[in-house]
C-alpha cells in the first residue's frame, strides 16, 4: 500500500512540473475593396475593385505553447505564419497592406509594399520566462519598432492608404524591419513600466563573412539593438522605442543603385549595386489615454539614415500622426490624420511630403468577429510625373479572430 502511494505522489508531481499547453489561433479578413493610384500627372496608374484581402488586420494562423517548468519558471514558443483567403495560394503568400493585389504579380513599381509576398513568416521563436527574473525569446520576432507603431493599440486605424504613415518610420527596412532575428529580453513590470531589450539582425544573420559565395556578396552584416520602455497607469498608455541599425555590404556588380520608399524614387547613384555601409537611429514616442467612451491617441517618430558609400541615400525622416475613437453601443466611429516627410541629408531636398487621413467604424457583432467599412487616402506633394502622387483605398468588411 506504501509503495502505491508512493508511486502515484511521485507521478502527481512529474504531472505538475511537466504541464504543458498548446493553443492555436489566428485571424480571418475579407473585404469588398476599392483600391486606386494616381499620378502626380493626373493618371490612374493602378485601380482595382473587388474582394480581397481585408483592412482590419493580416490574415494569419498561429500555434502557441507554454509548459511549466515549476517554481515560477516556463518555457515555450510561437510559430505563425500570414497567409491570403482571396488568392489560389493559401499558405504560401500573403498580401501586405498598402499596395494593389494582383494575382501574380510581385510588388514593385506603382504596386509599393503590396501585391503578394513569399515572405510568409510572421513569427517564429522560442523563449524562457521566470516570474522573478523577467523573458528571453530567441528567433524571428516583432521588433520594438513594429511594437510601438502597430501592436500597442496607438494606431486605431488599419495600414492600408490613409493609415500607412502610422509606422512613422518611412521605411522599416532601414531600421531593421517590423520583425527581425534576434535576442529579447523583457523585465518583470515595476510601477507600470516595462522594459524591452532586444539585440540582433533584420531577416538574415548579424554578421556574414564568406570567401567566395555564388552572387560575390563577401560580406553582409546588420547589426540592430533596441530598448523599448511602455508605461501603464489607469486611462493612460505610452511607450518610447530607439533603434539602433548598422548595415554593411560589399559591392556585387557595377550599376545604379536606387532608394524607393513609398513608390517614390528618393534618390539615385552609379556606385556599385548592393554596395551599402549605413549607420541609422530612430526614435519613437507614442500615447493613448482613454476618456470615458473616447480614446484619444498620438505617435511621432524621427528617424535618422547615414550611408557612407553613397551619400545622396543619407535622409532624416519625421512623421508624426493623432487620431480619436468613440464607442457607441457595439459601433466604433475612428478618425485619423498623419503626416510625414523625408528630406535628403546631403542637399536638404524634400523628397517625400504626405498627408494622410482614414476614417471608417468598427461594428462589434460579437467578442470575436467584427464588421467594418473604411476609407482613406495618401497624397505626397513631392512626386513628379509619372510618380504615384495620390492612393486611395475603400473597405467594406468582416473580421474574425479564432
Amino acid at each position: 500500500m506504501k509503495k502505491t502511494l508512493v508511486a502515484l505522489a511521485a507521478l502527481a508531481a512529474t504531472s505538475a512540473f511537466a504541464q504543458s499547453t498548446v493553443t492555436m489561433y489566428g485571424s480571418a479578413d475579407v473585404a469588398y475593396v476599392n483600391k486606386t493610384h494616381t499620378s502626380a500627372a493626373g493618371d490612374t496608374l493602378s485601380k482595382t475593385v473587388g474582394v480581397g484581402e481585408g483592412f482590419n488586420a493580416g490574415n494569419r494562423i498561429g500555434f502557441r505553447g507554454t509548459e511549466d517548468l515549476g517554481g515560477g519558471a516556463a518555457a515555450g514558443f510561437v510559430i505563425e505564419q500570414g497567409i491570403n483567403l482571396t488568392n489560389g495560394q493559401l499558405f504560401s503568400t500573403r498580401a501586405a497592406a498598402a499596395g494593389q493585389q494582383l494575382d501574380g504579380v510581385a510588388a514593385a513599381g506603382n504596386m509599393p509594399a503590396g501585391a503578394y509576398s513569399t515572405a510568409t513568416n510572421r513569427q517564429a521563436f522560442v523563449s524562457a520566462s521566470d516570474k522573478a527574473i523577467g523573458e528571453v525569446r530567441a528567433g524571428y520576432q516583432y521588433t520594438a519598432l513594429y511594437t510601438v507603431s502597430s501592436l500597442s493599440g496607438y494606431h486605431l486605424g488599419s495600414e492600408q492608404p490613409g493609415g500607412d504613415l502610422a509606422h512613422g518610420t518611412l521605411s522599416n527596412g532601414d531600421f531593421g524591419g517590423a520583425r527581425a532575428n534576434g535576442l529579447t529580453y523583457i523585465a518583470p513590470t515595476m510601477g507600470g513600466v516595462t522594459l524591452t531589450l532586444q539585440k540582433g539582425a533584420a531577416t538574415g544573420r548579424e554578421d556574414v563573412e564568406i570567401a567566395a559565395p555564388a552572387n560575390g556578396k563577401t560580406v553582409d552584416k546588420n547589426n540592430r539593438w533596441s530598448i523599448l520602455a511602455n508605461y501603464t497607469n489607469g486611462p493612460l498608455n505610452a511607450s518610447y522605442a530607439h533603434t539602433d541599425f548598422k548595415t554593411k555590404s560589399n559591392a556585387v556588380a557595377a550599376g545604379t543603385v536606387t532608394t524607393t520608399i513609398f513608390g517614390a524614387v528618393t534618390a539615385a547613384s552609379t556606385a556599385a549595386a548592393g554596395e551599402k555601409d549605413q549607420a541609422n537611429k530612430l526614435d519613437q514616442l507614442a500615447g493613448s489615454y482613454q476618456l470615458g467612451a473616447a480614446k484619444l491617441t498620438a505617435s511621432y517618430a524621427k528617424g535618422q539614415i547615414r550611408d557612407a558609400v553613397t551619400t545622396t541615400n543619407s535622409a532624416d525622416t519625421k512623421a508624426q500622426q493623432f487620431g480619436a475613437e468613440y464607442a457607441l453601443g457595439n459601433a466604433r466611429p475612428f478618425v485619423i490624420s498623419g503626416s510625414a516627410k523625408i528630406t535628403r541629408a546631403n542637399d536638404s531636398v524634400v523628397t517625400f511630403d504626405a498627408k494622410s487621413t482614414q476614417f471608417g467604424v468598427r461594428y462589434d457583432l460579437s467578442k470575436r468577429t467584427m464588421a467594418y467599412a473604411m476609407s482613406g487616402s495618401v497624397k505626397n506633394d513631392a512626386a513628379t510625373g509619372a510618380t504615384i502622387q495620390e492612393r486611395k483605398a475603400t473597405a467594406v468588411g468582416l473580421y474574425h479572430s479564432f
